[in-house]
């Protein structure tokens, strides 16, 4: 039904990639037409860069962000909301990212204390899942690389984690360390 009712025709490619995915067993249709919706929308209509195709597909569209199952995909929307209309004047990645991270810390507290102080915290762990971690708006240093990587790829940036999981997004020429928020400033990236 999706197939010829719900998709625009550019959205078609994207879409097929997505749901042949594994990871969308038992995830909402609605999920996945936000996710090829607004990425397509954002990088071929909105930025004022270009990504290349294979790029686009991996680093872009893909709602996981480090090869783990995340059953938490529904994220694209409330963060490209949030950001993309703090970056849609820039005219590279590199600008884009700064000005992502700035506004993600601002948000988003990264706290060192010990996960079981956190009184509000289910006594699991901290949070990895994009959507409870933008939600409850505070998260360990892991968890937010993993919320930074989201949010930059939600506004049109290719963003991945390294070896050392830290966040890096594709410059158009090269991947890069991704700006650090202050309090993650003297991180090394590996």
């Amino acid at each position: 039904m999706a197939r010829k009712w719900l998709l625009a025709p550019q959205w078609k490619e994207d879409f097929e990639t997505l749901a042949a995915k594994p990871f969308w067993g038992g995830q909402r249709l609605e999920t996945l037409l936000t996710h090829v919706e607004l990425a397509n929308y954002c990088v071929y209509e909105l930025i004022n860069w270009k990504v290349d195709k294979e790029i686009y597909r991996r680093y872009v569209l893909s709602p996981i962000i480090d090869g783990e199952s995340d059953s938490e995909l529904n994220w694209r929307r409330p963060l490209w909301e949030f950001f993309y209309p703090r970056i849609r004047r820039e005219d590279s990645p590199e600008t884009a990212a700064g000005i992502v991270v700035r506004n993600l810390r601002e948000r988003v507290t990264i706290s060192t204390v010990p996960f079981s102080s956190a009184p509000r915290m289910p006594a699991a762990g901290w949070p990895s899942g994009i959507e409870t971690i933008w939600r409850d708006q505070i998260v360990d240093e892991k968890g937010f690389e993993r919320i930074y990587v989201a949010t930059l790829r939600s506004v049109g940036v290719g963003a991945r984690l390294n070896g050392a999981g830290t966040a890096e997004f594709w410059t158009g020429s090269e991947w890069k360390l991704a700006p650090r928020p202050l309090s993650l400033a003297g991180v090394p990236a590996n």
